[in-house]
């Protein structure tokens, strides 16, 4: 598996500048070629120093280049795995037995393209955008594991399912496939419910898997069985008791995005809803975890 993480910066195309060749002097990254206005860097250290070489490479970036030239900057920081997934089109595992690939441009029906016939079963097909979800992070992997055991316990199929800050629509599609009787697809990121869609069609999954671009307070109470909550701990803490509130009692969720460090965090946040943890797993510093109410 490739380890690192990728650093994509985007210049202002009224404001182009030049890369000092020092750039990366000293610390543990390295510019690789790209195309025009695009700045794109790698590191290979371990998931554990990825924070402190991010810090390591801003402050670097802020003593080369002007305030102008930062503030005119988009970033966008993405796994190894994922920058190879999009340079070459190569399939990728996504949990321990599904497979994201890119939608071959020259069949007319990606669902049985003779590329990826071998894994015609569990593959998905994917084109990221800028939605979070390709299928590379620890939160998706493990978010994955987690779909695949509630499956093999009968708790996917014919179930209503909702996917909370879906991104590219990754969770919702396997669930689809899985079997569910319903997936709805939420986020309150325009572009990455617009990503979702396309991707859902890719997949011929339109009939069972809908996008919705609304918050969770928007949504009717006591719905759905399962909820997918791949989000960052902050908006973890945030919607959770509303997320709650949307779930037929007894309600399971998959709750990902969090370190190790914030586990105490969420045994805390749960407990008063009646929750327990019935699986968990790390990968990385990243915990996924299975909740359901007891």
């Amino acid at each position: 598996m490739n380890k690192g993480i990728v650093v994509q910066i985007r210049f202002s195309r009224d404001n182009p500048v030049n890369i000092p060749a020092n750039l990366c002097a000293d610390i543990p990254w390295q510019i690789l070629s790209g195309p025009p206005g695009i700045l794109t860097l790698v590191t290979r250290e371990p998931a554990r120093r990825w924070d402190s070489c991010l810090r390591e490479l801003q402050n670097r970036f802020c003593q080369s280049f002007t305030s102008d030239t930062h503030d005119d900057t988009e970033w966008e920081v993405m796994p190894l795995e994922r920058y190879n997934f999009l340079r070459d089109g190569e399939p990728v595992r996504v949990g321990r037995s599904w497979i994201a690939a890119l939608p071959d441009p020259l069949s007319s029906d990606t669902r049985t393209s003779s590329r990826h016939v071998a894994f015609r079963e569990k593959i998905i097909f994917l084109r990221p955008g800028w939605a979070f979800g390709d299928g590379c992070h620890p939160s998706t992997q493990g978010s994955v594991n987690a779909l695949e055991y509630l499956h093999e316990h009968n708790l996917v199929r014919d179930l209503d399912v909702l996917d909370v800050g879906t991104g590219t629509g990754v969770l919702g599609i396997i669930a689809g496939k899985m079997g569910a009787r319903s997936v709805l697809c939420l986020d309150i990121d325009p572009e990455a419910t617009r990503v979702a869609r396309e991707n859902i069609r890719q997949n011929g999954l339109e009939a069972m898997v809908s996008v919705t671009h609304s918050a969770v307070q928007d949504l009717p109470p006591g719905k759905w069985a399962l909820a997918l909550a791949n989000l960052t701990i902050s908006v973890t803490i945030r919607t959770f008791g509303a997320i709650v509130k949307l779930l037929n009692a007894p309600g399971i969720v998959v709750m990902s995005g969090f370190k190790t460090t914030n586990r105490g965090e969420i045994a805390k946040l749960i407990q008063p809803y009646g929750f327990e943890v019935i699986w968990s797993e790390e990968q990385d510093g990243w915990v996924t975890s299975i909740v359901r109410q007891s």
